[in-house]
């Protein structure tokens, strides 16, 4: 969805300047090829260079910290990945989700709308022609439909049979030959495809008159540099000037207004106000590729370590795999046991572009020997796929806490929690539960749906509010509880948007499933 409307921002920003740029330096000059590939341009632009600039930075960013890996002499609680949520950014949507849906209905309506239309008047076409009687003369086909305006489409002209007979047939066919031999019913067809995407902007609308315009212009260029002398075809363009055009995907003889044709066939050319027009264009053109790609795009150096990537980096397994990786191989120092050593290590690693973990080091430790055994299971695990951005791999640098807790009635390292009762919360089991879409997927619609309050803001509040809540056997949300909040609404604020996640994928004991327990630290950053 935010695809979507960073490509239809971005497309009509595109046409704005570049539609402005036409209007303001090169309408009125009489450099006709010119302002076809200039308005084509425009057009083929405003379609496709938003699929090749980068998508807009999230408004939301969190620090990549992996789950909290908890080495207990008892038991092991699962922590997720912690949220950030920044003032001075906007962490929920611009529109609530209702009139979003509203929108995009009435967006795709008008879309599915406009293709069905531009589908009818090609079937209309065909249908025409297979119908009509066709007639090949001075080299091109003619589809004889009576009482119809004069006017071309590809390859076809359409004329009302009685014109035949007319003493201006040669010039009117001419006139039609330069539409089909430049192939101009292709530019309106791409038009079209401009227009159906952005239908709702006006400015597209324009633009095809533009192109129209220019087209006649054209062909009146081509037919007075010819045979057919100014005077005659100026008479020639009066007798005609009453017909009403039949389609807008089709050229007509008489289309366009008279005045501004025959204004525009007789205008000279002129270098210097045209070449100052070209030098301000360039400079739009500029404009148009900054505004797409700049706000979003960054120099991939060849060191440079990311925090955040369009994709992560994913441990074998996943996190699932992660989580069993570090309880199987971490071990609590018999020292650090002894000596009553408990708390948090946090250890710093980097994932290369091949995968490989680099750069471990601790950030913080506790002593004991658990620095030292942290540091050394994240240095031997094995290779990550990597993360990438822009379509290229990339450093990614994570942060991961550990936690030593002692068992104060035994020194015994177990790394299952195995509860007979049917009813139980399990903390560790067999197949974790997971969110739709996964720990992305998770950490997305909480950046998206929680909201800094404003009271919060205000008052200077920040910190990190706990929340721990149970994933049930049907994978639910319940028994959503703030563990350590911050107060001024955050605390509600977290608890509201946890309460009403979609539901889970349930956790797995022994092949049932069973209840699980999370805890999730989400972080409210002051600018």
């Amino acid at each position: 969805m935010s695809f979507l409307i960073l490509h239809l921002l971005k497309s009509t920003l595109i046409i704005s300047v570049l539609y402005t740029g036409y209007e303001l330096f090169l309408r009125r000059e009489a450099y006709f090829r010119f302002n076809r590939f200039y308005l084509l341009l425009s057009v083929f632009l405003a379609l496709f260079l938003p699929f090749f600039s980068f998508p807009a930075s999230q408004l939301i960013s969190y620090t990549p910290v992996l789950p909290d890996m908890n080495m207990n002499t008892q038991l092991t609680v699962f922590t997720l990945e912690e949220v950030v949520i920044r003032a001075g950014s906007r962490s929920g949507s611009f529109l609530g989700d209702y009139q979003m849906g509203m929108l995009l209905i009435i967006y795709f309506s008008g879309v599915v709308f406009l293709i069905s239309r531009f589908l009818f008047r090609l079937i209309r076409i065909a249908v025409l022609i297979r119908k009509s009687v066709r007639l090949k003369k001075y080299g091109v086909t003619f589809v004889l439909v009576p009482d119809s305006p004069t006017h071309s489409f590809l390859t076809w002209i359409f004329i009302d049979p009685e014109l035949l007979k007319s003493d201006d047939l040669q010039k009117i066919i001419a006139h039609e030959q330069v539409h089909i031999a430049q192939r101009h019913t292709f530019d309106l067809l791409l038009t079209e495809l401009l227009i159906i995407f952005q239908w709702f902007n006006p400015l597209v609308y324009l633009l095809r008159n533009r192109i129209k315009d220019n087209h006649e212009y054209l062909a009146d260029r081509s037919m007075i540099s010819g045979n057919s002398g100014f005077a005659s075809y100026h008479s020639l363009l009066i007798q005609h000037s009453g017909i009403i055009p039949t389609d807008i995907l089709t050229h007509n003889f008489s289309y366009s207004l008279l005045k501004r044709r025959l204004h525009m066939m007789k205008k000279p050319k002129r270098p210097l106000r045209f070449g100052l027009g070209v030098l301000l264009i360039t400079a739009l053109f500029a404009v148009v590729f900054f505004a797409c790609s700049s706000p979003d795009k960054e120099n991939i150096e060849a060191d440079k370590v990311f925090t955040e990537v369009e994709v992560y980096p994913e441990f074998p397994g996943g996190m699932e795999g992660l989580m069993s990786y570090l309880s199987t191989n971490i071990h609590y120092p018999e020292n650090a046991k002894n000596q009553g050593v408990e708390g948090r290590v946090f250890i710093n690693f980097i994932i290369e572009k091949d995968g490989s973990v680099d750069s471990a080091k601790v950030l913080r430790g506790i002593g004991g020997g658990c620095d030292e055994e942290a540091l050394r299971v994240v240095s031997e695990m094995p290779d990550w796929t990597p993360g990438y951005q822009h379509g290229e791999a990339v450093r990614v640098s994570y942060n991961l806490p550990v936690k030593f807790s002692l068992d104060k009635s035994e020194h015994k390292l177990t790394h299952t929690y195995v509860i007979d009762d049917t009813d139980s919360v399990y903390t560790l089991v067999d197949v974790m539960p997971e969110f739709p879409g996964g720990v992305n997927a998770l950490m997305s619609y909480l950046s998206e749906h929680i909201t800094y309050p404003e009271q919060a803001k205000k008052e200077g509040v920040h910190g990190r509010v706990f929340i721990s809540f149970v994933i049930e056997k049907t994978g639910k949300v319940n028994n959503v509880n703030v563990l350590r909040g911050i107060g001024e609404a955050c605390d509600e604020e977290a608890v509201r948007v946890i309460s009403d996640m979609p539901d889970w994928k349930p956790g797995l004991q022994d092949g049932e499933p069973v209840r699980v327990s999370y805890n999730i630290p989400i972080k409210f950053a002051l600018n």
